[in-house]
């Protein structure tokens, strides 16, 4: 830690997700820097939180639809897209 910089508070925050009948599934931990402490080019230097909106997603399906294209979906994980990945 350098001592020579401002330390931000941190908060733990706890979950345990459960299942559709009341069973415990898992236990989830999230660790939470408080924003408010934060300053742009000190603490981070940009941010990205990819979103939709279900209006648009609805009106691509439409579009798609009325000029006959082909549509597909797809799922990937944006978690850490630039970390060196170790594989066995």
């Amino acid at each position: 830690i350098n001592v020579k910089k401002k330390q931000l508070m941190l908060t733990w925050t706890f979950k345990r997700k459960r299942h559709a009948d009341g069973s415990l599934a898992k236990y989830k931990a999230r660790l939470c820097c408080h924003g408010s402490q934060q300053q742009r080019g000190v603490n981070y230097y940009e941010t990205y939180a990819p979103a939709v909106s279900w209006p648009a997603v609805r009106t691509m399906i439409v579009m798609s639809k009325l000029y006959n294209l082909y549509t597909w979906e797809i799922d990937f994980v944006l978690a850490y897209p630039q970390a060196d990945v170790k594989t066995p």
